[in-house]
């Protein structure tokens, strides 16, 4: 695999879209930017991030010693901060808060009001968690905790810069975490919660090995969607199931599924499953038509209790996937245990670390002039 393939395409950060942001995609001629976008959650470079940007502008919150901008979206900004405990003792964390310009909007002052009641109710080890909920100055913010590494599209992008591919079993082990995750979203409450934003941006992977779902920006009750499927439709193009491009379907339990499968197959080849390089009208039809069945026999040769597995998750019609994510957790865990795969946490965390080392030890040089230098076979057999 050769690590120049599609530069802009695998782990390759996308805006989240509303639908009429995607319809206005559709007919437009360039579509939306998809310009990388930072992630508020977590690092990937040593905390350099928090050195960049203005926090001048941001209003003061008790207990909180705010570090710099971290990165912005339509809706809100992110910066780094330190919180203050009642011993004195700072701890990382992210404050969310909607733009100053946006205060006086009803409607996004609803939509950030929806993430935060939607995200504190959330609490399980594979979701970032919510420390604090608050009001400063008549602009709503939202207090997370930091997550010192990088996210699920860092990782993919440092492998094919290196021309090598993650390790099945790390691949199984995100896969697994973010199943749990999912499980917890799902069922949570008795109705749950879809969170129509699954993709490599929103998987987090701390330098210790935790692996944490992110960002319930777009998340919404299962039972609001199935009433108003016209308005279901948001997240990222290149992770929608076909269901959602046609209109056939509102978002759903399965709609996380397919996405997830994205990931899983973009985690397990270290290339893109949907062209980034298509107009918007031809990648709806990419994505309408697609049979996973066609992807296995041009691809490449996994073993079969895989190749059954990314059927059913990435199957094209919603009841042929798994019914929930448990079952497809299940079916992970019984193919790691027959396989003789060891998912533990330790080996996992060895492996970020590393390739976290390998990336800051480069003296500001990207991966690929490093490893033109250093011809480096690092992390081919971890």
């Amino acid at each position: 695999m050769s690590g120049a393939e599609n530069e802009r395409g695998v782990g390759e950060s996308e805006e989240t879209l509303t639908r009429d942001e995607f319809e206005d995609a559709l007919t437009g001629a360039a579509g939306p930017s998809l310009a990388p976008e930072m992630k508020g959650q977590v690092s990937s470079d040593a905390g350099s991030r928090s050195d960049h940007g203005d926090s001048s502008s941001f209003p003061k919150i008790d207990g909180y010693w705010i570090e710099g901008l971290l990165g912005h979206g339509g809706m809100a900004e992110v910066h780094k901060a330190q919180r203050m405990g009642s011993a004195g003792v700072p701890v990382p964390c992210v404050i969310k808060t909607i733009l100053s310009d946006k205060v006086d909007h009803p409607q996004f002052q609803k939509k950030f009001l929806d993430e935060a009641r939607i995200h504190a109710k959330m609490q399980h080890p594979n979701l970032v968690q919510v420390l604090d909920v608050g009001r400063i100055d008549g602009r709503l913010f939202l207090v997370m905790e930091w997550i010192d590494g990088m996210d699920a599209a860092d990782l993919l992008r440092a492998a094919q810069a290196r021309r090598i591919e993650v390790p099945v079993r790390h691949v199984l082990f995100i896969l697994k975490q973010v199943l749990q995750a999912l499980h917890h979203t799902h069922t949570h409450g008795g109705h749950g919660f879809v969170h129509r934003d699954i993709s490599p941006g929103n998987i987090l992977i701390s330098r210790q090995g935790a692996v944490k779902l992110a960002d319930f920006g777009v998340a919404r009750s299962a039972d609001s969607l199935s009433r108003d499927p016209a308005r279901s439709l948001a997240g990222k193009l290149h992770y929608f199931a076909p269901e959602l491009v046609t209109g056939e379907a509102p978002a759903s339990v399965q709609s996380d599924i397919f996405a997830l499968g994205v990931t899983f197959w973009e985690l397990l080849t270290c290339r893109p499953l949907f062209s980034r390089e298509k107009k918007w009208k031809d990648l709806r039809a990419e994505i309408r038509d697609f049979d996973p069945r066609d992807l296995l026999e041009k691809e490449l040769t996994l073993p079969e209790p895989i190749e059954e597995i990314v059927l059913r998750c990435l199957a094209n019609r919603p009841r042929d996937r798994y019914t929930s994510a448990l079952e497809f957790l299940e079916d992970v865990n019984d193919f790691a245990y027959e396989s003789g795969l060891r998912l533990l946490d330790a080996h996992f965390a060895d492996y970020v670390r590393r390739t976290l080392d390998y990336r800051e030890s480069g003296g500001g040089k990207t991966l690929r002039q490093r490893l033109a230098e250093e011809k480096s076979t690092f992390g081919g057999g971890s």
